[in-house]
């Protein structure tokens, strides 16, 4: 590669991404991130003027829930802010580009997530109770990315933001019940590796975290992949 084309390449990458960061940071975002900031500093508190010790384990559940808020408003309702705003059109007149700008906009939405979020547990580690933070925060972005990829897969079959909501709401509840029967299975979705069976061993329970895991990774990859897939179709979203 030349190095003015190796130039332009990286001009162009940084205009895609401070787009994609208007786009992201636009709209009823703030509200979503003002609702997990809250929702976070809220139990804090309680936890921090606790007279209980807490533990590592219970904050798991705490960061799993405001991680979804943050990546519920862009990966639900992107799609249809660029339906409304008639940039789709632009998009699917560039041939390949709409590709780089989704799959850019969606990374873009998870590591800022992932930023966020390791704010978060390094505040909970100072104040609350003392754990690895990196590990802590890897481990919440599993499930964390494997239903923000679901939602943005359902937002490109459905290409409605107000129905995908309702129907991740309704999946997200339909996972919750079945967090207790699968407590022990590698299926469970908000399986807390922080948290083993009372009655299953060390090394077994380490299996079914590493299983569970590629489960969350493998639907995370297939979800994007089928979503980019479904972006092909110009007439579903014209």
């Amino acid at each position: 590669m030349k190095p003015g084309s190796l130039y332009n390449y990286i001009i162009l990458i940084q205009k895609m991404i401070f787009y994609n960061l208007k786009i992201i940071f636009a709209s009823r975002f703030f509200w979503f991130l003002a609702g997990s900031t809250v929702f976070y500093l809220g139990l804090s508190v309680i936890y921090v003027f606790s007279e209980e010790i807490s533990r590592m384990e219970e904050l798991y559940g705490v960061f799993i829930f405001s991680g979804l808020l943050l990546v519920f408003y862009p990966s639900v309702f992107g799609i249809q802010n660029d339906q409304d705003s008639r940039t789709i059109e632009i998009l699917f007149g560039i041939p390949d580009y709409r590709y780089k700008v989704w799959l850019v906009r969606i990374i873009l939405i998870f590591l800022i997530t992932f930023l966020i979020l390791l704010l978060f547990t390094f505040i909970s580690s100072v104040m609350i109770v003392k754990f690895r933070v990196f590990q802590m925060t890897a481990q919440v972005m599993m499930p964390v990315l494997f239903l923000g990829m679901m939602a943005f897969m359902l937002s490109t079959v459905i290409r409605n933001g107000n129905g995908t909501a309702v129907v991740m709401i309704i999946i997200g509840m339909f996972f919750l019940i079945l967090q207790e029967p699968l407590q022990k299975s590698q299926w469970n979705v908000f399986l807390n590796p922080f948290e083993p069976a009372r009655d299953v061993s060390q090394a077994t329970w380490a299996i079914i975290t590493v299983k569970n895991r590629i489960f969350l990774a493998v639907g995370t990859v297939i979800s994007l992949l089928f979503a980019l897939y479904n972006l092909q179709n110009r007439e579903k979203f014209m």
